[in-house]
């Protein structure tokens, strides 16, 4: 593999193929969101436009693009912009503030770093911005690997400040695939742009398909995803029941189940398969070690750790930007299957960490948002098991003011995060001279 200085590889190749395809392409469809259908002439000459803009204006952000996600052509128009005129997209939710991720990611281009992609991710118990450099999002390598194709049409029904539907998203639009964006997901909706759009690609994750397999019989289902030839899903293990069901509805040869992290590439797993787990993917490393970080025998459970071959790097804007691909880890747990390179999950359970809806949240986020209410003396966080979501949060919150309400509390959770990472329950316990009282308020829109 040739050197390059960080960044000028990556750069080259995402102008080089955007260019490409707008002229191979031009009316080829790239992004179809609420608003219509974008083709691919169209993205170019509105990114080129953008980048020309950036590149004539001073750079306050240091190389680095503050960029609200959204499922719409505008958001991957911005992300093109960004990376056409060589800087960082820093992809947000919309309510999380900027300004220290922002320094973050500055401080570590000021270093030398040249991500082209910066986002949000748990690790270590908090949400960090995790940098990722090195192999070109263009490279092929990837989503091939995943089952996606030039020319294909992807269907993403999930929030685009999220890792893997971001980067799923970007790489099929740079591999000269279409993306289809949902505006949000619901299930008569989803199946609503199955049959419209007809991809040939979906991604979803365990929650989601659940919903969607209780909202038609099996052989409507059958008819409506006729179009797809591979559904992916990931974030959390597929229960089997609901595998089995995928299996007779789909057939064993359309569905694969990805597992991988915003630290490192994972294993794929075909439904074809015979036996549990599956493999890393094309030059992707995964090792299972104890405690210590050193391996285990096969078979042994242990933390699993991964790391590129292919010159993709990620790191956490805390850790130093190497030239090489360093074993990280996550803490989820996993084990070698005996006599073969495949991979099984067994735990996603971490300390600190919740799984809602498919979408990874640290618990110590929830938590500090509403400790810095000033009329919250105190409060918990806690994980409960939940029939639509998989698992969801809820919250003990102590006060002596008898003005401070749940939905007080619920308006400031959601000015400041995520559905995801907000009470599912508030459960309020106010405590004064002669008043011990409990509310208690749920909701259940994620």
């Amino acid at each position: 593999m040739s050197l390059h200085p960080p960044g000028t590889a990556w750069h080259a190749d995402v102008v080089g193929k955007l260019h490409r395809t707008a002229h191979q392409r031009p009316d080829h469809p790239a992004v179809i969101d609420r608003h219509g259908t974008t083709s691919f002439r169209s993205l170019y000459l509105a990114a080129a436009r953008q980048a020309q803009d950036l590149e004539a204006h001073p750079d306050h952000g240091a190389g680095v693009a503050v960029l609200r996600a959204a499922p719409s052509a505008t958001f991957f128009i911005q992300v093109c912009a960004a990376l056409v005129a060589g800087r960082t997209p820093l992809v947000l939710p919309a309510r999380v503030p900027e300004a220290e991720v922002l320094r973050d990611v500055q401080a570590a281009r000021k270093a030398g770093c040249r991500p082209w992609k910066a986002v949000l991710a748990v690790s270590g118990h908090r949400q960090v911005p995790v940098l990722t450099h090195g192999e070109s999002p263009a490279a092929p390598r990837k989503p091939r690997a995943l089952g996606m194709r030039p020319g294909g049409r992807a269907l993403f029904a999930a929030p685009m400040h999220l890792n893997g539907p971001f980067e799923f998203a970007l790489r099929q639009l740079l591999l000269g695939g279409c993306i289809i964006l949902a505006p949000r997901f619901a299930p008569e909706q989803w199946l609503k742009s199955v049959h419209s759009h007809k991809p040939d690609w979906a991604f979803l994750v365990p929650t989601q398909i659940q919903q969607i397999w209780d909202a038609r019989p099996p052989g409507e289902l059958r008819t409506a995803c006729s179009s797809l030839r591979l559904l992916l899903h990931s974030s959390a293990p597929c229960p089997h029941p609901l595998r089995q069901r995928l299996t007779d509805v789909l057939g064993p040869e359309r569905v694969a189940e990805y597992y991988g992290t915003t630290l490192y590439d994972g294993t794929l797993s075909p439904y074809t398969s015979r036996g549990a787990g599956g493999p890393p993917l094309p030059d992707t490393e995964l090792r299972i070690v104890d405690s210590s970080r050193w391996p285990v025998a096969t078979g042994t459970q242990g933390v699993i750790e991964g790391r590129s071959r292919a010159g993709l790097i990620s790191h956490r804007t805390d850790q130093p930007c190497a030239g090489r691909s360093e074993w990280q880890s996550v803490g989820d747990l996993g084990r070698r299957i005996e006599d073969t390179d495949r991979i099984e999950v067994t735990d996603v359970a971490v300390p600190g960490r919740a799984i809602v809806a498919g979408v990874k949240v640290a618990l110590a986020e929830t938590h500090d948002t509403l400790s810095a209410h000033p009329a919250v003396r105190a409060c918990e966080i806690r994980v409960s098991p939940h029939d639509r979501f998989g698992s969801v949060l809820s919250a003990v919150v102590h006060t002596e003011n008898p003005a401070l309400t749940p939905s007080v509390l619920r308006t400031w959770c959601a000015q400041r995060l995520t559905p995801p990472q907000r009470p599912h329950v508030i459960e309020l316990r106010r405590t004064a001279a002669h008043d011990h009282t409990t509310l208690r308020e749920g909701h259940a829109r994620l």
